[in-house]
């Protein structure tokens, strides 16, 4: 955080450890929850503050949807997002696959600035119900 020139808060620390620490992709809600265990009475607010300040600065990735919440992840890894269409859970498909992003600027002058991959599908959870 301070790298990018954010101050190092409590709330902050809170929030970017559990991003950090989990495999999930919980909305602003759980991260909230999950913070309040180690900074009691962090609000609502200073969780969607924090987040989108933390993903402004490329230090999480905010996934964003049409039709869900977004969500948010502490993998900044190259990696496949798998998306249950039934329950909403979200899991990470590591692969060694990527695609090459300067390969693609040489070639068609466009420059991107992130990447984002998912598959739809139901989980093995939900396959098994």
């Amino acid at each position: 955080m301070r790298e990018k020139g954010l101050r190092v808060t409590p709330q902050r620390e809170a929030i970017l450890d559990y991003l950090l620490t989990t495999d999930e992709h919980p909305s602003v809600r759980q991260i909230w929850e999950a913070a309040q265990k180690s900074v009691p009475g962090i609000s609502l607010s200073t969780v969607y503050s924090s987040v989108s300040e933390l993903s402004r600065l490329g230090l999480v990735k905010e996934l964003e949807f049409n039709e869900a919440e977004n969500r948010y992840e502490g993998n900044l890894s190259h990696h496949i997002n798998l998306v249950c269409t039934r329950c909403g859970s979200i899991s990470d498909y590591m692969t060694a696959h990527t695609i090459d992003m300067d390969h693609i600027r040489e070639t068609t002058q466009f420059r991107a600035s992130q990447s984002r991959f998912e598959l739809y599908g139901v989980c093995a959870k939900c396959a098994k119900k």
